[in-house]
This record gives C-alpha cells, structure tokens and sequence, in this order.
C-alpha cells in the first residue's frame, strides 16, 4: 500500500487567491502568525495559505497552496512584510488551534487544479492571453519585483496568473480553476481580455 505523505503545517487563511508557482506579499502582524513565520524560517517547512471561508470549522477551505518564504522587510510603520511562493496545492485535514489560535492541519498532497498538473504546455494558438499578461507585468512594478521567474511561454501558468489577478470575486475564481472544463476557461478568459486589451 503506498504510504500518504503526511505532515503537519501552520495554516494561514486569507481573502487571497493563489495558485501553484505563483507569489504574492504578505504583511504580518498578529502575534500568532508572526510565530508562524518565525517557526517556517527556522525549519525550513513553510507555511499553508488557503482561501478564508466564512461557513467552514476554522474558516479554512479544504485546499490551499504550501508556501515558502523567499524574502522578508519591513515596512515604514515597521511591519513584517513577507514575499512568498506557492510550490504546490496541499488537502487540509484534521485542522485545529493552538494556544495562541495559529491553526494547524495535517497536509497531503493533491493534484488540483487538474488542468495545471496536466500539462505545462506551450502558448500555442493563445498568445493574446501571453502578450496581454506581459503588459500587466511591464505595467505593474510590485509584479516585476515580486516574480524572480517567469513563464509566459506556458499556458497552463499564463492562465493561473490571470486567475488570480482578474478582479472578479474569489469564488467566482474558485470555481473557474476547480469546477470548469480548461476549454470553457480559456473561453472565458480569451472573452473578457478581448474587451480589455481590443
């Protein structure tokens, strides 16, 4: 029988949507996740960030990403700012809180979305949605700064980048990444960044 990859991680559920191979910034404050982010440096283990969800025990959502942290400052009122990156989706199981409230999970791996662990294919025949995110990146400086690397000549990371920057509502995200034929989401992605950057 194939042994199930447990491990125990700190879970820190934002209104943040992210997807594998994508970074984003984080300012710490609360006592209980600056603990969290002292103890993933000093292990090396990193963190979990999933999507805060109001109906569910602890707000967490069943998933989230396994992050590490690739850089850290302060900002002018002296806060912790951490750059973070998202190495792989992770199932959240037996989720509970600490002393301090930090909730904590056990983290197995999992292969959702199942369109971006199929194939990192070429661009191909979808290059508007490869030029038109190289603009938003050129465009947007915090972008460049935050992503060391880049693959626009991949659609499967094209499409999660523009997943997680397109301002629509998380669960409206949610459900395009988890729940939609990648067909019926290169549709509506090449529909609504046709009026943006006709």
């Amino acid at each position: 029988m194939k042994e199930v990859d447990f491990m125990k991680r700190a879970i820190f559920p934002l209104p943040i949507f992210i997807l594998p191979e994508g970074y984003t910034r984080l300012r710490i404050f609360e006592p209980r996740y600056l603990t969290m982010v002292k103890n993933a440096l000093k292990t090396n283990s990193g963190f979990v960030l999933c999507t805060f969800e109001h109906d569910t025990p602890f707000n967490i959502s069943a998933q989230g990403c396994l992050m590490d942290i690739i850089d850290f400052d302060q900002d002018k009122s002296g806060m912790l700012l951490i750059d973070v990156f998202a190495s792989k989706t992770v199932q959240l199981d037996n989720v509970y809180q600490d002393e301090q409230e930090l909730r904590h999970g056990e983290v197995s791996a999992c292969n959702t979305p199942y369109w971006y662990n199929s194939s990192n294919h070429d661009i191909g025949e979808h290059q508007l949605l490869q030029v038109a995110l190289e603009e938003v990146f050129s465009n947007i400086p915090q972008l460049q700064s935050l992503y060391k690397h880049t693959q626009f000549n991949q659609l499967t990371w094209v499409v999660a980048r523009w997943l997680e920057l397109l301002p629509i509502s998380i669960e409206k995200k949610q459900q395009l990444a988890f729940e939609t034929n990648f067909d019926n989401l290169l549709n509506f992605l090449h529909t609504v960044i046709n009026n943006e950057f006709a």
